[in-house]
């Protein structure tokens, strides 16, 4: 018994964090129903853990509870959208902010790595890559930041953005200012130069959200776009690596 704690609260933790990244990857589509037994079956896990995943992620808004205890992605409207975008520039220029003024030349290349496998996978047309790697390059900024309460909340917001990055392809990411932007923002960094990392950064955030904002209905919703599906991985026996989930 003394041993078994420690084991379940890891497997917890870890059916937590799959769930988490596979939602701010866009991995699950707006309005999507998920179903417990079979979130349970693709990683390899008992009920318990995925139930009480799901809890918490109802409890951040990431996920709704509906009648007859189901549970889907929420759907998005232009003024939500809209609030999450504001809120976002706030957070994550701040965190851009504060990296650049601490980053080390070997975190400097760490992101610049990262956005070159970004550009080679877009070339590749690889949409589920895609959107792992814009998650990794982000991330890996913000953590320079050494600020994990602020992480935190970052990753609350993109819990509800996330399933929207499924309406960016294929024409948004068709430009050449998202590839552009990162090299200047790793520019930045190296320079320690903390409001020219802030501006880039927060023109990334404001195009994007604002593109999706711009496909709201005349009631201001925003129809739901499918999510880009990954290769579905047969056969696990294990949890899948962070961010790595592929659900129907």
């Amino acid at each position: 018994m003394g041993t078994k704690a420690p084991t379940d609260t890891s497997l917890r933790t870890q059916v937590y964090d799959s769930l988490r990244d596979a939602l701010t990857a866009g991995q699950f589509a707006p309005g999507q129903k998920l179903s417990f037994r079979y979130i349970a079956s693709t990683l390899g896990v008992s009920l318990t853990p995925v139930r009480e995943a799901i809890r918490r992620l109802v409890a951040e808004g990431a996920l709704e509870m509906r009648p007859g205890r189901s549970v889907r992605v929420p759907l998005m409207t232009k003024a939500k959208i809209l609030e999450l975008r504001d809120i976002r520039l706030a957070l994550e220029g701040l965190a851009t902010e504060k990296a650049a003024a601490v980053a080390t030349r070997d975190e400097v290349a760490r992101l610049r790595r990262i956005a070159a496998e970004l550009v080679a996978v877009r070339s590749r047309g690889d949409s589920p890559a895609d959107r792992l790697k814009i998650r990794e390059f982000h991330f890996a900024l913000y953590g320079i930041a050494r600020q994990p309460i602020l992480l935190r909340a970052i990753e609350g917001l993109w819990l509800q953005t996330g399933p929207y990055m499924n309406l960016l392809y294929p024409d948004y990411v068709a430009s050449p200012l998202g590839p552009e932007r990162r090299l200047r923002i790793v520019a930045a960094l190296q320079a320690h130069d903390a409001a020219a990392a802030r501006r880039e950064l927060e023109g990334d955030i404001y195009d994007a959200l604002s593109y999706v904002a711009g496909l709201a209905d005349a009631a201001g919703n925003i129809a739901p776009a499918q999510p880009l599906q990954a290769k579905r991985r047969r056969g696990r026996s294990s949890l899948p690596p962070s961010g790595a989930l592929a659900f129907p």
